[in-house]
C-alpha cells in the first residue's frame, strides 16, 4: 500500500509567496512567456537570498527537471543568476532586482526584433503602393500605410532611446512605486 502524503498546513508566508508567484506568473504569461518563469523568479525575488534549485522546486511543487529548465531560461534572459556560496556544493540562484534592467533586456532582445520586422514590412507595403497604378483609393491607402510607418518609426526611436538610456523619466508623476502603496493603505484604513 503506497504511503499517504501528509498534508501539512501552509504557513501564511508560504501562502503569500504562492499568491505573489501566481500573480507575477499571470503577468509574465500575458507578455507571452511561460507562467512558470514568473513564478520561479518571484520566489527568488521574495526570498531575498540565493536559493538552491531543489528549494525552489519544493516551494512551487515543481519537478527537478521543470525547475532546472525554468532556471536555465531565466538565466538566458538575464533575470536570474547563479551564485556561488563558499562551502556549498549545490548551485544557488538569485533574482535580478532591478526592474528597469530586466524590462530593457526584454525590449532589447524581443521587441526590437518585432519592431524591425514591422518597419520592414510597412516599408515594403508603402513601396508597393507607390508603384501601383494611381487612383484615389491607392493614394488614400498609400497615405495610411505611410502614417503607420511614421508611427512605427517614432515608436522604434523611442524604444531605442529607452534601451540605450535604460531609463524613463517618471518624475512628473511622483514616486510611482510608493504612491500606489500609500493609496491602497489609505483605502484600507478609511
Amino acid at each position: 500500500m503506497p504511503a499517504v502524503a501528509e498534508h501539512l498546513p501552509i504557513s501564511p508566508q508560504h501562502q503569500a509567496e504562492l499568491l505573489a508567484a501566481d500573480a507575477i506568473g499571470d503577468i509574465i504569461e500575458h507578455w507571452g512567456f511561460r507562467k512558470v518563469l514568473g513564478r520561479v523568479w518571484t520566489v527568488l525575488f521574495i526570498a531575498a537570498e540565493p536559493l538552491p534549485a531543489a528549494s525552489i522546486g519544493e516551494r512551487l511543487a515543481m519537478s527537478a527537471g521543470a525547475t532546472s529548465m525554468a532556471l536555465t531560461e531565466l538565466q538566458r534572459w538575464g533575470v536570474v543568476k547563479r551564485v556561488w556560496r563558499p562551502g556549498e556544493r549545490k548551485e544557488f540562484f538569485e533574482a535580478e532586482t532591478d526592474f528597469w534592467k530586466m524590462i530593457s533586456k526584454v525590449f532589447s532582445e524581443r521587441e526590437r526584433l518585432l519592431a524591425d520586422s514591422v518597419r520592414e514590412r510597412l516599408e515594403t507595403a508603402a513601396k508597393l503602393l507607390r508603384s501601383a497604378p494611381p487612383g484615389p483609393l491607392t493614394k488614400a491607402s498609400t497615405d495610411r500605410v505611410e502614417r503607420l510607418l511614421s508611427f512605427v518609426l517614432v515608436a522604434q526611436t523611442a524604444l531605442e532611446g529607452f534601451i540605450k538610456s535604460r531609463q524613463v523619466d517618471f518624475s512628473p508623476f511622483g514616486n510611482l512605486v510608493s504612491f500606489p502603496l500609500r493609496v491602497a493603505k489609505g483605502k484600507k484604513e478609511g
